[in-house]
């Protein structure tokens, strides 16, 4: 049978528990997990709240893998058959569900239909975690090593999708629908634990890579940091600093923390209206350290250079993998990046760290 794989991307989510469902055009019964919803130029896919990935079959006249347009930041993968066409979809964490997840374009709405539908539904995890920090997670999905989860990852598991052992498409490392959750703190979202492979690529292997995308390896250890201070103080003027240190992140059950160093130089202007220059250390404490899909926000306190007065600070930026390094920016796309006082808000400076 001839076989041809497409995919497009976007987005994440994921793992466990069959159910299927056949029909044409059906509405929501309770049990119902989707509404093909026809338009005069094709038709639209709505899918029930709860479910983590979808595959469907559709039939029909003049159906083409290039008709299916995903929606709402979906990943899916498609394979044709001549007059039939299988779509896999998944990476609903996001989505709306009273708005539709694909749009297929076609001539002959009226002749659609779905013939076959199969759902996973993910074990939903409690929130008693038993690893420790002896075992490391492992970032499952990241099939290029970079740290990443990203559409170069994507692109090597979905050819792989629908096939078992015994044929050259199956790899045995794409296999990880048996994986858990198994640890707190930033893992807790993420599939870190690899379960036995069941010698086949199918939805519930879909499922547990789509959950993990975008996410990236927190690297635990020393960050290397540099950052700019730039603004004017009530207390003792205009101030600029540029200086480089290091994050060091401890593992306290997988949750991140662990004082900011920078040794900076600056230059000021004191009470009395002298431009003065000194060398000096900023230590920002009392640091929690959260990774987020694709950003890295770090929250702690920070003493006045001059006077000791405290301030709670909050720095935020972008994630960036670049070879074998990982970034974290703040000139990344978007509001809200760079070094702030809070209470009220305001932005002092940028900052980036490599591991």
């Amino acid at each position: 049978m001839k076989r041809t794989t497409h995919i497009v991307f976007i987005s994440i989510v994921v793992t466990m528990l069959m159910a299927s469902c056949v029909g044409h055009f059906p509405r929501f019964y309770q049990s119902g997990r989707y509404i093909l919803q026809r338009l005069p130029d094709g038709a639209e896919l709505y899918v029930r709240e709860g479910i983590d990935a979808i595959e469907i079959t559709l039939v029909g006249e003049g159906l083409k893998i290039e008709d299916l347009s995903p929606l709402q930041g979906v990943l899916i993968i498609t394979r044709s058959n001549h007059s039939d066409l299988t779509v896999a979809i998944s990476g609903f964490r996001n989505v709306d569900f009273s708005r539709p997840v694909l749009r297929i374009s076609s001539e002959h709405a009226a002749g659609m239909a779905i013939s076959k539908c199969d759902t996973i539904v993910l074990n939903r995890i409690s929130n008693s975690y038993w690893r420790q920090n002896s075992a490391d997670p492992e970032l499952i999905g990241d099939y290029n090593g970079d740290g990443y989860i990203t559409l170069s990852d994507f692109a090597s598991f979905a050819p792989a999708y629908g096939f078992s052992e015994g044929s050259q498409e199956y790899d045995e490392k794409f296999d990880v629908g048996a994986s858990e959750k198994q640890y707190s703190g930033i893992w807790q979202k993420i599939f870190s634990v690899p379960g036995a492979p069941d010698g086949s690529i199918t939805l519930a292997d879909f499922a547990v890579f789509a959950n993990n995308y975008g996410f990236a390896n927190p690297y635990l250890g020393t960050w290397n940091f540099t950052g700019t201070i730039d603004y004017e103080s009530s207390t003792y003027g205009y101030v600029k600093a540029t200086g480089t240190g290091t994050l060091e992140i401890n593992q306290q059950n997988w949750e991140m923390s662990g004082p900011v160093e920078i040794t900076a130089s600056s230059t000021y202007t004191d009470e009395d209206g002298n431009v003065k220059f000194e060398e000096f250390s900023i230590e920002i404490d009392s640091v929690d350290i959260v990774f987020i899909s694709t950003e890295m926000t770090i929250t702690g306190s920070m003493a006045n250079p001059v006077n000791g007065t405290k301030y709670d600070i909050l720095m935020k930026g972008k994630l960036r993998v670049e070879g074998d390094a990982i970034f974290a920016e703040s000139s990344g796309t978007g509001e809200g990046y760079g070094i702030f006082l809070i209470n009220p808000v305001r932005k002092i400076g940028e900052w980036t760290v490599h591991k």
